[in-house]
C-alpha cells in the first residue's frame, strides 16, 4: 500500500511545506507523553508522516526540535494574552480567565510541558524554558498587573510578585489536573466547566485582591 505521507530525502519541495508543522505537533504530542530521552528521531518522523532527514534539515537535530516546540507552544499562549492587552480588550479579570482558557484550550500540552521542564526537570532544555519565560512570557503576566492597577482597580498593599503568582497558578494548575479530575471525578474540561472555573477563579481573584468583590 502506497503511504499516504511519502518520504523523500534532502530539502523539501513546496509540496512538503507542511512538513515542519508534522514534526513540531509530533514533538508536542510525543513529549509530553514520553520522556526526551525515550523519543528517537524515527519515531517523531514516522508520527509525522515525514522522512527523519527533513528533522535535520529544519531543526540540525532532536534538540532543535524540542527547542522551536517549546517556542511555538509558550510563544502562541503569551502571544494571545499579550495581542489582546495591548488592544485593550482586557475589561475583567475574567476576560483574562476566559482567554487564556481558550488558548489553553488549542495548547493542552503546554503545562505539562512546564512541569516536565522546570519542576521535575525531565527534559534537556531547562535553562533555556526558563530564559524563554523570564525573559518575555513572564512580562506578559506583568502587564496584566498593570493593566489593572493603572486602573485602579486592585487593592494597594497587593505585591505584584503575589499578584503574577496568584495569576499564573489559577490558570495553569487545573491543567495538571486534567487528566487526574477526569479519572477520579469524570469531569470533563469541556466549555461548561471551563465557563464555571472561569467564574470561580474570578470570585477568587475579585474577593481577595480587587477593590471591590464586584466582577471586575
Amino acid at each position: 500500500m502506497t503511504s499516504p505521507h511519502p518520504k523523500k530525502a534532502g530539502r523539501p519541495t513546496k509540496h512538503h511545506d507542511e512538513a515542519r508543522a508534522a514534526l513540531i505537533k509530533a514533538a508536542r504530542d510525543k513529549f509530553v507523553k514520553k520522556p526526551y530521552d525515550k523519543v528517537s528521531i524515527r519515531e517523531l518522523a514516522d508520527y509525522a508522516g515525514v522522512n527523519s532527514a527533513l528533522i535535520k534539515y529544519y531543526f540540525e537535530n532532536k534538540e532543535g526540535l524540542y527547542k522551536a516546540m517549546i517556542l511555538e507552544v509558550t510563544g502562541q499562549v503569551m502571544a494571545n494574552i499579550q495581542t489582546h492587552l495591548s488592544g485593550n480588550e482586557f475589561s475583567t479579570i475574567s476576560d483574562v480567565f476566559r482567554s487564556f482558557t481558550q488558548v489553553m484550550k488549542q495548547s493542552p500540552e503546554f503545562p505539562l510541558l512546564m512541569l516536565k521542564e522546570v519542576i521535575l526537570n525531565q527534559g534537556v532544555c531547562r535553562a533555556f524554558f526558563l530564559e524563554q519565560m523570564g525573559n518575555s512570557h513572564l512580562k506578559v503576566i506583568d502587564s496584566v498587573y498593570k493593566h489593572f492597577a493603572a486602573l485602579g482597580k486592585i487593592k494597594p498593599n497587593v505585591d505584584p510578585i503575589m499578584f503574577r503568582i496568584s495569576l499564573m497558578s489559577m490558570m495553569i494548575y487545573p491543567w495538571y489536573l486534567r487528566e487526574l479530575m477526569h479519572k477520579m471525578e469524570g469531569i470533563e474540561y469541556d466549555d461548561k466547566f471551563l465557563e464555571a472555573l472561569v467564574e470561580h477563579n474570578t470570585l477568587l481573584m475579585t474577593t481577595g485582591l480587587f477593590q471591590t468583590t464586584e466582577e471586575q
